[in-house]
């Protein structure tokens, strides 16, 4: 099998689902090639606009915070997954700590770097928005 980006291979499941854009679903040899075109093109202007530390930075924390809503879900479902609740509360405190504590380190830090890094989070949020009332809408014809 030949060598792949693990998040471009993601990318072009999601938009596979109709969640993106599908001509980043098709693959050329198994290789999600407009993923991985479309992700190098992001990096690209993420650099210009920004550095490559902030990126770095944007990833830690979105890492951060999709790691605390997912040990949150696991936290209101434990039951189905027979998960240990001290375990799912550990992760979930321990998770919450980083969170505060790279974000706190930021704000008295880098506090522009802050600021890009919400912008970035708000241009996303509007994205998505935008995608899926189009989407809701083109399926309601």
């Amino acid at each position: 099998m030949p060598l792949q980006f693990g998040a471009s291979r993601q990318m072009a499941v999601i938009a596979g689902d109709g969640y993106f854009p599908t001509i980043l679903a098709k693959r050329n040899n198994r290789i999600p090639v407009y993923a991985i075109l479309s992700m190098s093109l992001l990096a690209f202007i993420l650099v210009l606009v920004g550095s490559l530390e902030m990126i770095l930075e944007f990833g830690s924390i979105t890492f951060l915070l999709v790691s605390l809503l997912m040990a949150y879900a696991n936290y209101k479902i434990r039951d189905l997954t027979n998960s240990s609740l001290f375990i799912t509360l550990v992760s979930f405190v321990g998770l919450l700590i980083g969170t505060v504590l790279v974000l706190y380190y930021e704000f008295n830090n880098q506090p522009q770097q802050l600021l890009f890094i919400v912008g970035l989070y708000i241009i996303l949020t509007i994205g998505s928005w935008l995608f899926s009332r189009n989407r809701c809408l083109q399926a309601g014809n």
